[in-house]
């Protein structure tokens, strides 16, 4: 039997080695500061959610022709959104050192009156301990904009699925799953029905001093909303907004179902500002105790904030 040459050897081995490692890396990926979900090609990756169509269309996607997206889409009311169980999503977020997610939102198809709101935790089943970000992200109509979570802290957070009794910090030590959906407080496991698409791309897992650059400098900066001051309030409400200044931005304070009970128009400035309800509705009639949202955003997207009215 012919000897095989040295280098040829060499060679064999060095691709035995390497398809290990990818083999391996495959069935141990966990998640690390720096992942980013691109969605190459036509891929909708580990995403599923019976309840609405997803695909790709392999082009429009943040880097412009030929990068692909994930699209969500539902023709007729239901829960709108999806899911990933993806092993570079589960795993102990906190040992990991993860505590920023930043995904980038485009509301691909009609001007539906969107709020996405990212998900984290284990959410097995029947069973579970899972959380929904509190802030609402509104994405641009037929553009891309970047949006991010901030995992510090639990009071940003509300528990949507309680049958083990966990704690925040327990539900990123052992996340399962990640969702982002369209939603409307006040928050619980089953969202409001909506009909609607939208599209996610680039979700980049971080943290906060790392330095981990977003790979799309290009995508559209949103309205910036502060938590509603002071909530919950039976007096004035204050916002304290910013944006990037190059148009007007439209704030609109919506109840429980969906219905706009006050809007108001800002003319375009850059910098921080101050806009204050004094908790009249358009008619100027005061409007009732409960959970009431605020809703600020332009051109570039925008973003939703829950809030308490109390009773006179």
């Amino acid at each position: 039997m012919p000897r095989v040459p040295l280098r040829l050897r060499n060679v064999r081995l060095e691709l035995f080695f390497a398809l290990m490692t990818l083999f391996a890396g495959t069935a141990d990926a966990a998640p690390t500061v720096g992942f980013v979900e691109h969605f190459p090609g036509t891929s909708t990756g580990t995403w599923s959610n019976i309840s609405t169509v997803l695909s790709n269309p392999g082009t429009g996607g943040v880097n412009g022709a030929g990068d692909g997206f994930l699209v969500i889409t539902s023709a007729s009311p239901t829960s709108l959104g999806a899911m990933s169980n993806g092993a570079e999503y589960a795993g102990d977020w906190t040992a990991a050192g993860i505590n920023k997610v930043t995904l980038w939102l485009n509301d691909i198809g009609a001007d539906d009156p969107l709020e996405i709101h990212f998900g984290i935790g284990d959410a097995r089943e029947g069973s579970g301990n899972f959380w929904q970000y509190n802030t609402g992200f509104i994405p641009p109509l037929h553009a891309w904009a970047q949006f991010t979570v901030d995992l510090s802290s639990s009071s940003a957070f509300t528990q949507i699925i309680n049958t083990t009794g966990g704690t925040f910090a327990a539900a990123l030590a052992n996340v399962q799953r990640i969702l982002v959906r369209h939603d409307l407080a006040p928050y619980v496991q089953n969202p409001n029905a909506q009909a609607g698409d939208y599209g996610v791309d680039e979700i980049l897992l971080s943290h906060s001093t790392t330095g981990v650059d977003p790979p799309a400098a290009r995508a559209l900066r949103p309205v910036q909303l502060a938590p509603p001051s002071p909530n919950p309030s039976r007096g004035p409400v204050a916002f304290a907004l910013e944006s990037n200044g190059a148009e007007p931005i439209r704030i609109e304070i919506v109840d429980v179902m969906g219905r706009v009970l006050r809007h108001t128009t800002l003319a375009a400035a850059a910098g921080p500002r101050i806009w204050t309800w004094d908790g009249a509705d358009d008619s100027g009639a005061r409007v009732a105790a409960g959970c009431y949202r605020v809703r600020a955003f332009s051109a570039s997207g925008g973003t939703s904030r829950a809030f308490v009215r109390l009773g006179s």
